[in-house]
């Protein structure tokens, strides 16, 4: 992390542990990764926050109130910081280096690469990459933390994929994570009630379009959705053309077309309904079926009364407002 320190002080730069004063508030102690930065005979302290969901002010305050009880200059260690931020940081005179290259240590030197963490946007609607590591999260049993490794390979997402949607998530406050070497370790901000209904508007039907099959070809191993699904878990009851299966985007590109009618024909004939949905549903399918959430968004425009009574028992049980009392 601190190579790059080297191309500006040389190898006479050293970094180790640093026992903290005794008067050291357990705020910082526990809330930040503190060491001992080396240089010739020089030495200064180096408070990295352990939490990625820091505000500045805090920092600043914080490091001032160390300051004060620590015989060495002390500065700040952020993993990234935008350009607005450093500008604030040297107006107020607050010591700090960057793994961006950006050093700032009045006491021994300053050297600036203009390189910045790119400022993220939270758009209305999470991408639909986002979306599946948003409910993954909220799905996990464990209150544990998980690392991006982690997540990547449960979800067969890529690591750019899971990096995007985890700046999302963290930008917009629904989730924290810890930095340990080359590890991010994530977290929800909420309990699991609390977390679902803060991400909730953001989330959108999973459903990108219908294709409509022959019975025969249907395959019984695909996880039910729509309504099929809700009848499952609620007292609504399905018809023959009720129904609906799940499948990937992917798969949705390999169904032979001599498989595929019309929707005329389907209603004329009989035959299946596939959603073709943006993320796999398979990835949080559970007992053949799709998840709750999922099916609750695919479904929460049906101006069907029967379907939105039995989508209560969904926004019910993962304590959600229901729809009649809104």
């Amino acid at each position: 992390m601190f190579d790059f320190l080297e191309t500006i002080f040389g190898d006479n730069i050293k970094v180790s542990e640093f026992d903290c004063p005794a008067k050291t508030p357990f705020y910082i102690r526990d809330g930040y990764k503190i060491q001992s930065l080396s240089w010739n005979k020089s030495q200064c302290v180096l408070l990295s926050p352990i939490d990625s969901s820091w505000r500045l002010p805090t920092l600043k305050k914080q490091l001032i109130k160390f300051q004060e009880i620590c015989e060495f200059p002390c500065a700040l260690c952020l993993e990234n910081i935008t350009s607005k931020q450093r500008r604030n940081l040297i107006e107020s005179n607050i010591p700090f280096i960057s793994p961006s290259q950006q050093v700032y240590l009045p006491f021994w030197g300053c050297s600036f690469l203009e390189k910045f963490k790119t400022e993220t946007t939270v758009p209305d609607k999470m991408a639909p990459g986002t979306q599946l590591v948003f409910l993954y999260l909220y799905y996990l049993q464990t209150t544990d933390t998980v690392n991006l490794t982690q997540i990547s390979r449960d979800l067969l997402l890529s690591k750019a994929t899971c990096t995007r949607a985890i700046d999302d998530l963290t930008v917009s406050g629904l989730i924290t994570y810890k930095t340990e070497g080359t590890n991010k370790w994530i977290s929800p901000s909420f309990n699991k009630p609390e977390f679902l209904k803060k991400g909730y508007p953001r989330l959108k039907s999973p459903v990108e379009r219908l294709i409509y099959v022959r019975t025969p070809f249907h395959d019984s191993a695909l996880p039910k959705s729509g309504v099929l699904a809700l009848a499952d878990i609620s007292m609504v009851g399905a018809n023959e053309q009720d129904g609906a299966t799940a499948i990937s985007k992917k798969a949705g590109t390999q169904i032979p077309s001599a498989e595929i009618i019309s929707e005329q024909d389907f209603r004329d004939f009989g035959g299946h309904i596939l959603e073709v949905w943006r993320y796999d549903p398979i990835l949080l399918a559970n007992n053949r079926r799709v998840d709750d959430i999922s099916l609750l968004l695919s479904l929460e425009d049906n101006p069907n009364e029967r379907i939105q009574m039995g989508l209560d028992d969904i926004r019910e049980k993962h304590e959600l407002p229901i729809k009649h009392e809104e």
